[in-house]
């Protein structure tokens, strides 16, 4: 797997979309499709701005989520936390059921009011929320 935050040579494809949030922040550029493929087991911490995850592993997986908080300061301060995107999380492999492929929030937040959970269906996926407000995620699926 290639480096996140190394566009030149990482290997993570990133397709950027100009987004309005408003008049008082203007146009802000985010991702709009940042695929991070994950294709051996272990653990593996996301980075902000990633909003889809590929798991093809024969082996047990970790993922740790981002903090989806966004700034406390204002969003024209740094407009591009405040644009809401989501993440999915898809087991392209069909390993799931065998294996344990486990997703934690940052920290103390969590997703859905849960601590942890689990891909536990092949080809099975989840489709995350954040909640820019507060933190932690809300599970769509």
């Amino acid at each position: 797997m290639g480096s996140q935050t190394d566009l030149d040579q990482g290997g993570t494809f990133r397709q950027y979309e100009r987004y309005w949030m408003g008049p008082s922040v203007g146009w802000v550029t985010q991702p709009q499709q940042a695929v991070l493929p994950i294709t051996t087991a272990g653990t593996v911490a996301v980075s902000r701005g990633t909003n889809l995850i590929t798991l093809n592993v024969n082996g047990s997986v970790t993922i740790n989520l981002p903090s989806a908080k966004a700034s406390p300061q204002s969003p024209q301060a740094i407009p591009g936390q405040w644009v809401l995107i989501p993440l999915t999380i898809v087991d392209i492999g069909g390993f799931a059921a065998a294996n344990t492929y486990t997703i934690n929030p940052f920290g103390a937040e969590l997703i859905s009011g849960l601590a942890t959970i689990r891909l536990a269906s092949n080809y099975g996926a989840f489709l995350l929320k954040p909640i820019l407000e507060t933190g932690g995620w809300t599970l769509l699926q």
